[in-house]
């Protein structure tokens, strides 16, 4: 090679390397790159999560209904003798009383499941079978929309009125 050519081959690898160090100064944010990496990361982790959730929410479900049969089983012989006691009066308050409507709060939580707001609701008197309603629930898909808060709710509410009171659709 001779001296011209050898010194133009230098001066090519010099201003290559000034110009990528003005890139890498300039213009290269490592963090950038960086989060993009951890965003494919974190979309795939959510699918992920989503599963688990729904997961842990029909397992919380499930404890939370098999803890209430034991509450119920337990607190039934104690209901049979309150009721043998007080079973003339109520008799005597049902014939004077006539149906009225029943106004309750229902509260749910954070993170709580539709099984907690239609326990609640059996629980008050308001429905026969939280099974039913959670069914309606899951079967309009009303059952994800479910909002945390107080509402109140009354006894002469159908499913669908209690479900759109439940949203906060009211």
């Amino acid at each position: 090679m001779s001296k011209p050519a050898l010194r133009y081959l230098s001066l090519g690898f010099l201003v290559s390397a000034i110009v990528l160090a003005g890139y890498r100064l300039f213009f290269y944010d490592v963090q950038t790159i960086a989060s993009e990496d951890t965003v494919v990361e974190e979309s795939a982790l959510t699918k992920e999560e989503v599963s688990y959730k729904e997961k842990y929410e029909a397992l919380l479900a499930e404890t939370e209904i098999a803890n209430l049969e034991k509450e119920t089983a337990t607190s039934e012989p104690d209901a049979v003798k309150e009721e043998a006691t007080s079973e003339s009066t109520e008799s005597a308050e049902a014939e004077s009383s006539e149906p009225s409507e029943k106004k309750i709060t229902v509260t749910i939580n954070d993170g709580d499941p539709s099984s907690v707001a239609s326990q609640q609701l059996q629980a008050q008197g308001l429905i026969e079978d939280a099974f039913d309603f959670d069914g309606f629930l899951e079967n309009n898909d009303y059952a994800a929309l479910i909002r945390p808060g107080s509402y109140e709710v009354s006894s002469e509410m159908d499913y669908e009125q209690l479900a759109n009171v439940l949203m906060g659709n009211n």
